[in-house]
């Protein structure tokens, strides 16, 4: 009970602070555009420091209430618990899709490993890997 409501909270954190921060974020300089928003934007800083130390509290909140259902067997009420299993999966995508955003080295590298581990998919894996990016690689 305790850990959903501070996971709702948190997804608000998120979003208030994921709009506020897309204002000052373009997609054509990316990683110039973020660092735009650290050193020049008045409070920038705070704002990126609450969104992405929010989406690090958010995963643990969300690992720790996954975990509650598991040890309280609540995974008996079969339509919850495939409803939030089909959440945690969303909520991870668009928590990688937010972290390839800025586009640095680090961003780059994940989603070089994450085009990696999509291509061993029996069938799907290529056709996935294309409809994600775009091409067989990671390029840009």
């Amino acid at each position: 009970w305790n850990l959903g409501s501070l996971l709702g909270f948190l997804l608000g954190l998120q979003l208030l602070s994921g709009i506020l921060l897309v204002f000052y974020y373009g997609t054509e300089m990316n990683f110039d555009s973020v660092h735009y928003i650290m050193y020049e934007v008045s409070g920038g800083w705070l704002m990126r420091v609450v969104h992405f130390n929010g989406a690090s509290f958010f995963f643990l909140c969300l690992y720790l209430h996954v975990f509650k259902g598991i040890f309280l067997m609540s995974y008996r009420l079969v339509g919850v618990w495939v409803f939030g299993v089909f959440m945690v999966f969303l909520f991870m995508a668009v928590g990688f899709m937010g972290y390839v955003l800025i586009y640095s080295q680090m961003s780059f590298w994940a989603a070089v490993v994450i085009t990696s581990l999509l291509t061993v998919l029996p069938v799907l894996g290529e056709s996935l890997v294309y409809f994600i990016w775009g091409g067989f690689s990671v390029v840009g």
